[in-house]
């Protein structure tokens, strides 16, 4: 599809959400979303280490410090998953992410030492750490990409996925194919491109001299409980993709 602007410049009046992003936003307030504001990303706002003009991207601050999208390249579709976030959080993402933002800014290693109380070098410390970490994360982006979808379906627009597309289970390692509308929430997994867990639990060493990330000093039973978590990646993130795509009134 075209790409559809969230936000248009009108001279001297500074950006101004554009007709289509007001309508899908207001479906997600009028489907009973606690309060949000989406604003146009300042450009001396950061995510990560790259401005926030011309990434296309969105960022959702939990501490109230506010709602961006990058008013140059961000879609309508951008906006309304960040509106996924700001007005329907999930209760993982709620404890998880306390008043951080879902950009990384927050201690990994340390947390890691009250999350991991389960012996180290087992499959049980391995999953203690995805389940408190990794996957509220992942289920929170794909709670609002199901959000986001579900506005964009009931405006009668596509969603446009940020640019995201199928990622084949050949390159994953997964059970499936991850599909586009999940593979933004995808990266977020244990060991996908955005996740920090892995590094902070192996202390890097689950990485190969490429820098990719590889689990050949697991131990047996690490690896044993990772292709477990391995197989029930996008069956978490499809219900949870549903649940936000049901939210929608």
């Amino acid at each position: 599809m075209d790409f559809m602007p969230a936000f248009t410049r009108q001279e001297g009046s500074g950006w101004k959400q554009t007709p289509e992003a007001k309508k899908v936003l207001g479906i997600i307030k009028d489907s009973g979303a606690a309060d949000f504001n989406i604003q146009p990303a300042p450009s001396v706002l950061m995510q990560g280490d790259r401005p926030m003009w011309g990434s296309g991207g969105g960022v959702h601050y939990t501490d109230g410090t506010g709602t961006f999208v990058d008013p140059i390249h961000g879609s309508v579709s951008t906006a309304a998953h960040e509106a996924g976030h700001a007005g329907f959080m999930t209760e993982l993402g709620k404890q998880r992410m306390g008043q951080k933002d879902f950009r990384g800014k927050n201690n990994m290693e340390g947390q890691l030492e009250y999350v991991t109380a389960a012996e180290p070098m087992t499959g049980s410390s391995l999953r203690s750490a995805y389940e408190a970490m990794s996957k509220p994360i992942m289920l929170e982006e794909a709670n609002a990409q199901g959000v986001a979808a579900g506005a964009m379906n009931k405006a009668g627009f596509s969603m446009d996925n940020n640019g995201w597309q199928e990622a084949k289970m050949r390159d994953t390692g997964l059970a499936e194919d991850i599909p586009a509308t999940l593979t933004y929430p995808g990266q977020y997994r244990f060991g996908g491109g955005f996740d920090q867990t892995s590094d902070a639990y192996s202390g890097g060493h689950f990485r190969n001299d490429q820098g990719h990330f590889d689990m050949t000093q697991a131990t047996p039973s690490e690896y044993a409980e990772f292709q477990k978590i391995q197989r029930s990646h996008i069956p978490a993130m499809k219900r949870q993709f549903q649940a936000g795509f049901e939210r929608i009134k």
